[in-house]
């Protein structure tokens, strides 16, 4: 009995020692965090909004942090398949994701069989910054403003194709509720990531497209494109001549894209506090902003629980929408 009791203390100190170790070992790691490069998930092609947004937020918080952000593209099924490969990677802090709008609150509400829940199996750690659409086509395009895209479709249902960079992505929705909003029948035609909708329309393949502006932007300036309207109330401070499409007759039509990174769910508190305030002070300085801006971005000012509320409202919205609108991926 005596020997009995003695080998079960034993276990316990050895038990309680071996927990105490681990304890320490986990504590060690969050303070030595970040001791190499961290990658950076993008579920969408090189050269869209996302690849832009991402590479920027590598190269400010990269920086701030004191080591390389490494972009990773891991591109399909509408952002998807990179962002399931960020929910069930390892959450020792240095795998995060460049998580948008349209993966993060518009994809859980239109997916049936997703694989990872937004709230569940992710931590928000902050976010970075947001941008309107613009309506766009062709320089050599026939089409000089949104009320013809209108118009000729009313006469003509379904003969004007707007692109998109997938089903479920900014372009696809927003185009879907500028659809309701004015009865059009456009068709859908669905690529693997903006950029290469981005080189159909300028090839005359498809009519039009709702496109981020910090990625039309440069297109529009360099007159490849012509932007017909802005998504937001305000005109866009780097395009001020092009109307809005509030102005154009679709009143009260607001709508803006968001980005911001998270983590996959178990990241140690310490490490994501950390992230989460280095973002804080990077997406709050005065260069940053200005870059932002002239890039037709504007950076987010806020705590990681701000961004984590702001989220999930923003998950409710998005499943309202699409619920009521009916829309469904092809």
């Amino acid at each position: 009995m005596g020997n009995t009791t003695r080998s079960r203390t034993r276990l316990h100190a050895l038990l309680k020692g071996s927990l105490i170790a681990l304890t320490l070992c986990a504590a060690g790691a969050a303070q030595a965090w970040p001791d190499r490069a961290i990658r950076m998930i993008v579920p969408f092609p090189a050269g869209g909004i996302n690849d832009t947004v991402a590479r920027l937020t590598a190269s400010y918080l990269g920086k701030e942090l004191g080591v390389g952000i490494v972009v990773e593209n891991r591109a399909g099924a509408g952002g998807t398949i990179g962002t399931m490969a960020a929910a069930t990677s390892e959450p020792d802090g240095y795998t995060v994701l460049l998580g948008a709008s349209s993966t993060i609150a518009v994809a859980p509400n239109l997916y049936k069989n997703l694989g990872y829940s937004s709230t569940k199996d992710f931590v928000a750690l902050g976010g970075i910054g947001s941008a309107a659409s613009l309506a766009v086509v062709a320089a050599n395009s026939k089409w000089g403003s949104l009320g013809q895209l209108v118009e000729v479709d009313k006469k003509e249902p379904g003969s004007i194709n707007y692109g998109s960079a997938g089903a479920g992505t900014s372009h696809h929705i927003k185009t879907e509720m500028l659809k309701l909003r004015t009865g059009a029948k456009w068709m859908h035609i669905p690529y693997k990531g903006g950029a290469p909708a981005m080189t159909d329309l300028m090839g005359g393949q498809i009519d039009f497209l709702l496109e981020p502006l910090p990625t039309a932007l440069p297109y529009v300036e360099s007159g490849k494109i012509k932007a017909l309207g802005v998504t937001t109330m305000k005109r866009a401070a780097v395009l001020p001549d092009v109307k809005t499409f509030d102005e154009q007759g679709i009143k009260g039509f607001d709508a803006t894209l968001w980005f911001g990174l998270f983590a996959p769910k178990g990241v140690d508190g310490e490490i994501t506090r950390k992230l989460g305030d280095a973002m804080q002070r990077v997406f709050a300085s005065a260069e940053v902003k200005q870059d932002f801006q002239k890039r037709g971005l504007d950076a987010y000012e806020g705590s990681s629980k701000q961004f984590d509320d702001f989220v999930v409202s923003e998950i409710q919205v998005w499943g309202d929408v699409i619920k009521k609108a009916g829309i469904k991926v092809e």
